[in-house]
């Protein structure tokens, strides 16, 4: 009966941490959503302001010409954060199916030493799975920080140069 009733309370935890892994991750697709309205109404205001100030053709010429080569060289900055997390995060589902695999093979075992091998075999790849992603993450947020950085640095001096200094 203990061991049953040890099973019972194993499978309620894992019920659990399933359910708040699927409340996390519902309440980060909410925050992206959100996100993303602001994002939207932000730029619309932008638009907005943008298209209700007065101003010469030769001065939006101006602005839409310093617009896209901004533009133009941010977005390969973009793309290569995206395409960084985008490996993440493929690489993060074959290490979610593998680790699975182990799981459930684990669990499945009728022996306990090979059970426990597996089990042992099972925590320490979550572990490097674990640091892996601790690792990808930090490389990937210094890499944005240091695109954004240079985009910043040339944009400003792009501006500095084309902007008449006062006497």
């Amino acid at each position: 009966m203990p061991e049953k009733s040890k099973t019972q309370r194993t499978e309620h935890r894992v019920q659990e941490s399933m359910s708040d892994a699927t409340d996390k991750a519902r309440r980060q697709y909410e925050h992206a959503v959100r996100t993303g309205q602001k994002l939207q109404e932000e730029a619309g205001q932008w638009w907005t302001r943008m298209l209700n100030q007065t101003a010469t053709a030769t001065d939006w010429q101006k602005r839409f010409n310093n617009f896209a080569t901004m533009t133009n060289r941010m977005l390969p900055l973009a793309q290569r954060r995206m395409e960084d997390a985008m490996e993440l995060i493929e690489r993060n589902s074959r290490t979610g199916a593998d680790l699975m695999k182990k799981a459930m093979d684990a669990a499945q075992t009728p022996a306990l030493a090979e059970c426990q091998a597996k089990w042992l075999d099972f925590w320490t790849s979550s572990m490097k799975a674990l640091q892996g992603n601790v690792e990808a993450v930090t490389e990937m947020n210094t890499k944005a920080i240091d695109s954004w950085v240079h985009f910043v640095r040339t944009n400003t001096e792009t501006t500095e140069i084309r902007t008449p200094k006062s006497a």
